[in-house]
C-alpha cells in the first residue's frame, strides 16, 4: 500500500471543502480574505439547494450545499452527496466562524470562504461598495464578473441562476453550481442545466 505525503492527502481533501462558490486547491497557504458587504445588502432567502461540481488538477468532486439567509445572519452547510454533514459556515453580526460540529477541519478561515461566497450571492454595487478604500476591485464585462486584487486577477464569475461558473484562477479551481428543483420528488434538474468538462 503507497502511503501519500501530507501534502498529497491535503491536495485530495481540498475540493471537497471549497465553497459554491471557493477554495483551495494545492499545498499553498490561503490567499487573503476580501472585504464583504453587509448582511443588511443581501435579500433574505429560504434555504437553497445546490450541486457543487469542483473541478481541479486533482479531478472532480460533488457536494452539496444548504444555503440561508434569514434573522440576520447567512449559514452554509456543506454536504457530502450522501448527505453527511461536513461543514457548516455562519456569517452574522459577529463576523464569520465555522460551528463547531464539523466532521473536517478546512485549511482556511471562516473569513476567506465567507469573502469567496459573497462574490457570488451579493450584487455588484453591493461588493463595489465593500471594495472601496482597499486593493480589491470588480470588473463586469460581457456578463461576467472579473475580481481583482491590485492587478492580479483573482476569479472570473459567470452565468446565471441555474448554473454559476466561479472559476477561481489563483486557487486553481473552478466550481460549477447547480440549482436543484424544489419539485415533490426532490430530484435535481436534469444534469445538462450546469454541464461541467
Amino acid at each position: 500500500m503507497m502511503i501519500r505525503s501530507a501534502c498529497a492527502r491535503r491536495r485530495a481533501a481540498l475540493p471537497i471543502l471549497a465553497l459554491a462558490g471557493t477554495l483551495l486547491a494545492g499545498c499553498a497557504l490561503a490567499p487573503p480574505d476580501s472585504p464583504r458587504p453587509a448582511l443588511t445588502q443581501l435579500p433574505e432567502f429560504d434555504a437553497r439547494q445546490q450541486r457543487l461540481t469542483f473541478i481541479t488538477d486533482e479531478g472532480r468532486r460533488v457536494m452539496l450545499g444548504v444555503l440561508r439567509h434569514h434573522d440576520d445572519a447567512l449559514r452554509m452547510a456543506l454536504l457530502s452527496p450522501q448527505g453527511q454533514r461536513l461543514l457548516t459556515l455562519v456569517q452574522d453580526g459577529n463576523g464569520a466562524r465555522f460551528l463547531p460540529d464539523a466532521s473536517i477541519k478546512p485549511p482556511f478561515s471562516a473569513g476567506w470562504l465567507a469573502s469567496r461566497l459573497a462574490w457570488d450571492l451579493w450584487p455588484d454595487d453591493a461588493l463595489k461598495q465593500a471594495f472601496v478604500g482597499t486593493v480589491w476591485r470588480l470588473e463586469t464585462r460581457n456578463d461576467q464578473q472579473q475580481i481583482y486584487r491590485g492587478s492580479r486577477r483573482v476569479a472570473r464569475l459567470s452565468g446565471d441562476s441555474d448554473c454559476r461558473v466561479i472559476h477561481d484562477r489563483e486557487s486553481g479551481y473552478r466550481l460549477y453550481i447547480a440549482t436543484l428543483d424544489d419539485a415533490p420528488d426532490d430530484k435535481p434538474r436534469a444534469p445538462d442545466t450546469c454541464p461541467t468538462p
